[in-house]
């Protein structure tokens, strides 16, 4: 849909504002639409940066990286990396991804999901492997996760399925229901990784969910001060105000202001920030 299509109704679109999860839009997504309706029509940069806030998660591991990359991008109006590239070296890429990792996430994800395809095989461990799978963590995953019987191989096949993001996951049989949702939240990239995983698989060899599980969604104290302190200077600089952003955020635009806009309201939301937006 262009953005012309888009803007072209008094509501806004939900699709832009997913990874919200809220289930209507409010009153200041509704005065940032206005904003978008403003600043048609956008330049092709503007609508690839509003995918990228779209994709924004405050549990990933490189969170801040993600805001301070898009904050650039809002600036320049230009992008320092081809959106097609973004996961390229995540496992769901294939087997040898990691090899184009620079952040050492990979590799272990990869491992992990390796010894889960030998537990559901039930191969055992060969010093002649040569992907060189680490000893220890083939022994840790299989006394965690015990003997095979029917209830673990089908949440061992759900939980390879969400490490590799296949996109035809199916729920569990409704014994299992209570493990879906966790077996969902979990991901290399959280920023508890490996230990969400590592509760996962225990949580599979007792067939009980884990206790106190943090998955996909969750916002720890750090990632709420980081997203406070980029909204609040967000604000500032919506509101016309002297900050720390003038300089990299540079002439106001109608287009940047929107885009300021819609990350602003974005890490308000992800983040559970009770601060109000500025009036537009």
């Amino acid at each position: 849909m262009s953005a012309e299509d888009r803007t072209s109704g008094a509501e806004p679109e939900v699709q832009p504002w997913a990874n919200l999860g809220l289930s209507r839009m409010d009153a200041e997504i509704r005065r940032i639409h206005q904003l978008e309706r403003a600043a048609v029509p956008l330049p092709p940069v503007a609508t690839t940066i509003r995918e990228l806030i779209t994709r924004f998660e405050i549990c990933h591991f490189k969170a801040e990286r993600h805001v301070q990359r898009i904050i650039a991008a809002i600036g320049e109006m230009r992008l320092d990396l081809a959106p097609a590239t973004i996961g390229t070296a995540h496992p769901k890429s294939g087997e040898t991804a990691w090899r184009q990792d620079r952040t050492g996430r990979s590799r272990p994800g990869q491992e992990y999901i390796w010894v889960l395809q030998m537990w559901l095989a039930e191969a055992p461990y060969s010093d002649l492997d040569p992907r060189g799978i680490p000893r220890k963590l083939v022994d840790r995953v299989n006394g965690a996760l015990g003997q095979p019987n029917a209830q673990k191989r089908l949440l061992v096949l759900a939980l390879l399925a969400r490490l590799l993001l296949k996109a035809d996951r199916s729920p569990l049989p409704a014994e299992l229901a209570p493990f879906w949702e966790q077996v969902e939240a979990t991901d290399i990239c959280h920023y508890t990784f490996p230990d969400n995983l590592e509760r996962m698989i225990q949580a599979i060899g007792r067939l009980e969910p884990a206790a106190d599980f943090v998955g996909c969604g969750s916002c720890n104290p750090e990632g709420r001060e980081m997203a406070r302190r980029h909204f609040e200077a967000l604000c500032t600089w919506l509101r016309g105000e002297r900050g720390s952003l003038d300089a990299q955020l540079g002439d106001r635009t109608p287009v940047k202001e929107w885009l300021a806009a819609c990350l602003a309201k974005t890490l308000k939301e992800v983040a559970a920030l009770r601060e109000p937006m500025p009036q537009f």
